[in-house]
């Protein structure tokens, strides 16, 4: 990795199958998070929802750790250009769910407070079995922050969520995998391979435009009731119907071929706008 590489604190690139890869990139510092990496992270998930060529996106961690939480250094004693950083960013920090393309975490080493955060905001996790996982808060004097404690009682329920906060213990990614805080745990060294693949077949077998409403789908009725919930799928399904990834997908059945589909429109970047 190159000097100018280095000060870089977001790496990214597409790579073959149409699958954009993000890189935190501060492995000296374990990835800790710090207002540039926000501002980089996030302007290159919008990057890639805007890029038809981009169809699935996936996240990993430079070096030990995938992000071993905010950079304590940036609390204690803040500089003019974090603070400038901070102020430029009116992104929420819950950005990521609002990408309207699908993003496949690869957790190795540790992932810790606000790094478990932005784990939780991929839509699926992949883990590294002795991956170390969780939220310390209590254990600084700090209490749950930026919509962590709202994701984690929805992923694995209100008692796995009490006992990661309460306790500020640290998890194996084969125990986070064990009460669904990831998808699925695997050998330390293939996380990235297992990652890659699963965004690689979404890229080639998947409708953009479906995974986009899909996801929007998810995230809205998580905070809608069910009649809504119900409304919205019976629009959302008229209006698919008479789409063209429809056609070509019943058409690719016939055909006994792989499905044909077009790159999302940049139009549908994000997936739209929720209930408050």
């Amino acid at each position: 990795m190159s000097a100018a590489q280095d000060e870089q604190p977001v790496l990214s690139e597409i790579v073959e199958g149409g699958v954009g890869l993000v890189t935190l990139n501060r492995p000296e510092k374990l990835n800790a998070w710090t207002p540039a990496m926000r501002l980089g992270y996030f302007d290159t998930l919008d990057m890639f929802a805007r890029d038809p060529a981009v169809r699935a996106i996936v996240v990993r961690g430079a070096g030990r750790a995938f992000c071993a939480g905010a950079d304590l250094a940036m609390i204690k004693a803040p500089d003019a250009q974090s603070e400038a950083l901070r102020a430029a960013e009116s992104r929420e920090y819950w950005f990521p769910l609002s990408i309207g393309k699908p993003i496949v975490a690869a957790i190795h080493g540790p992932c810790l407070g606000i790094g478990l955060q932005q784990a939780m905001f991929c839509d699926i996790r992949f883990a590294a079995s002795d991956a170390k996982i969780g939220a310390p808060y209590v254990r600084r004097g700090i209490v749950g922050e930026m919509g962590i404690t709202w994701m984690l009682t929805r992923l694995c329920g209100v008692g796995a969520a009490n006992d990661i906060m309460l306790s500020g213990r640290t998890l194996s990614g084969r125990e986070a995998a064990s009460i669904s805080l990831v998808n699925e745990a695997v050998e330390p060294d293939a996380v990235f391979d297992r990652a890659m693949a699963y965004a690689r077949d979404l890229a080639a077998n998947c409708s953009p435009l479906a995974m986009r409403t899909v996801k929007m789908q998810l995230y809205q009725d998580l905070m809608d009731g069910f009649t809504p919930s119900f409304a919205r799928s019976e629009r959302l399904l008229d209006e698919v119907l008479r789409g063209e990834d429809v056609k070509e997908g019943v058409a690719a059945v016939r055909e006994k071929r792989p499905v044909s589909f077009p790159g999302l429109d940049p139009a549908l970047a994000r997936s739209g706008d929720w209930p408050s």
